[in-house]
C-alpha cells in the first residue's frame, strides 16, 4: 500500500472516531437533558398539583367559612324570627288570657252574684259593703252608715214576705226599716213615717202581715194591713179602725170599721186581740 492511501484511512478513521465520541456526547447531552426535562416536568406537575390542592383547600375553606358564616347568619335570622314569632306569639297569648281571664272573673262574678243568698247579700248591707235602694225613690240609695245608728239597730232576719226568704229589720224610730233582697241588690221594703204611720209586724191567719198604726189624734186609730208574696208581690190588704161617730158630737160614740164596713164592738174586740196579741214591735 503507498504512503498516500495509509494517510487516508487514518484520516477517515480520525474522522470517524471524532464522529463517534461526537455523536456520543450529543447522545449524553441528550440523555441529561431528556432527565432534567423529566425532572422539571416532575417538578412543575408536583407544583401544579400543590397549588392545585392550595388553591382547592383555599377554596374549600373560603367555601367552610362562607358556608359557616351564611349558616350563622341563617341561624341568627331563624332564632331572631324563631324569638320574633314566640314574642309575637306569647304577645299574643298573653293578651288572649288576659282576655280571657277578665271573661272568667266577670263570669265568675256574676255567677257568685247569682249564687249569693238573700241573707248573704244582706249582711253585705250590714256591713256597710253596699247600698240598698230607697223605696221611695228607686233611683236613690242609702248605706247603713247613712243612717243614725244611735238611734236604729240591726235587728232580727225573718220572711216578711212570705217567699221562704228572710228579710232584715233595722230596728228604729217608728218602727225602723225592713230591708228585702232581691234581684241582685237589697230594696227598702217598708218604712215607718211617723205617728201617722208606725211599723210593724203580726202573724195572722197562718202569715206575717206588715201592720202600720196610726194614732195620731184622740179618739181616733186606724190600722192598716199588707200580705206580700214576695216583696213586690201584694196579695192582700185588710183596714180596721175605731173612730168617733161623730167629730162634733163626743157623747155620740165609737163606731168600729173593717174594710170601710161599720162592725160591732165584739167583733172589733176580737179582731184586735188575734192580730195585736202576735204583733212584733220594731221601734
Amino acid at each position: 500500500m503507498n504512503r498516500h492511501n495509509k494517510i487516508t484511512i487514518l484520516i477517515c478513521a480520525l474522522l470517524t472516531a471524532l464522529s463517534i465520541v461526537a455523536c456520543g456526547q450529543a447522545k449524553e447531552e441528550e440523555i441529561v437533558n431528556i432527565e432534567d426535562f423529566a425532572v422539571n416536568q416532575q417538578e412543575s406537575d408536583i407544583q401544579a398539583r400543590d397549588r392545585t390542592d392550595s388553591e382547592i383547600k383555599g377554596e374549600e375553606i373560603v367555601n367552610a367559612e362562607q358556608s359557616s358564616v351564611s349558616q350563622q347568619e341563617n341561624n341568627i335570622q331563624t332564632v331572631e324570627n324563631t324569638g320574633s314569632q314566640t314574642k309575637g306569639e306569647e304577645i299574643v297569648n298573653a293578651k288572649e288570657s288576659s282576655a280571657n281571664q277578665q271573661e272568667s272573673s266577670v263570669q265568675a262574678t256574676g255567677t257568685a252574684d247569682s249564687e249569693m243568698t238573700a241573707e248573704e247579700r244582706l249582711d253585705l248591707f250590714i256591713n256597710g259593703s253596699i247600698s240598698a235602694v230607697d223605696s221611695t225613690d228607686m233611683t236613690s240609695t242609702f248605706y247603713i252608715t247613712d243612717l243614725n245608728m244611735d238611734s236604729y239597730s240591726v235587728g232580727e232576719k225573718i220572711d216578711l214576705d212570705n217567699d221562704g226568704e228572710n228579710e232584715l229589720i233595722i230596728c228604729g224610730p217608728y218602727g225602723g226599716i225592713y230591708l228585702d233582697a232581691r234581684n241582685d241588690k237589697v230594696y227598702e221594703f217598708a218604712a215607718g213615717d211617723g205617728t201617722a204611720l208606725t211599723l210593724s209586724y203580726t202573724y195572722y191567719n197562718g202569715a206575717i202581715w206588715i201592720l202600720y198604726s196610726s194614732r195620731s189624734s184622740a179618739g181616733f186609730e186606724f190600722y192598716h194591713m199588707e200580705k206580700f208574696e214576695g216583696a213586690d208581690n201584694l196579695a192582700a190588704e185588710m183596714n180596721f179602725g175605731e173612730e168617733l161617730a161623730d167629730f162634733n158630737n163626743a157623747e155620740a160614740g165609737i163606731k168600729y170599721t173593717l174594710n170601710g164596713a161599720e162592725i160591732s164592738y165584739d167583733e172589733y174586740t176580737e179582731l184586735c186581740s188575734k192580730i195585736f196579741a202576735a204583733e212584733v214591735n220594731t221601734n
